[in-house]
């Protein structure tokens, strides 16, 4: 299982709110069925198989541009990590128990 953090980020936009292009990148998201989503406020994280991960991301990145918008920045991070399986919510888990 991998999870990975993807943000989009279009070039040009009339004003400075991106919020538009996040709803239609999770849009794009939540028509795949193969990975899981968690929108934060920098980022989005993505979690599953790593092909399926690549695929989305690509998708995402497609979705951003339209007539207006000709470029697109977007980055992503992934942790696949193979010697045991990891989630997103196992991940949190750890470093909350390390807090009390």
């Amino acid at each position: 299982m991998v999870i990975a953090e993807i943000s989009v980020v279009p070039i040009g936009t009339e004003a400075p709110s991106i919020s538009e292009y996040v709803a239609r990148a999770i849009r794009t998201i939540k028509q795949q069925k193969k990975v899981n989503y968690q929108l934060t406020a920098m980022g989005t994280l993505l979690e599953g198989e790593l092909d399926d991960i690549l695929t989305v991301a690509a998708k995402v990145h497609n979705s951003i541009f339209d007539e207006k918008i000709k470029r697109v920045v977007t980055n992503i991070k992934i942790d696949d990590r193979r010697d045991k399986k990891a989630s997103m919510d196992q991940k949190v888990q750890s470093v909350a128990k390390k807090l009390t």
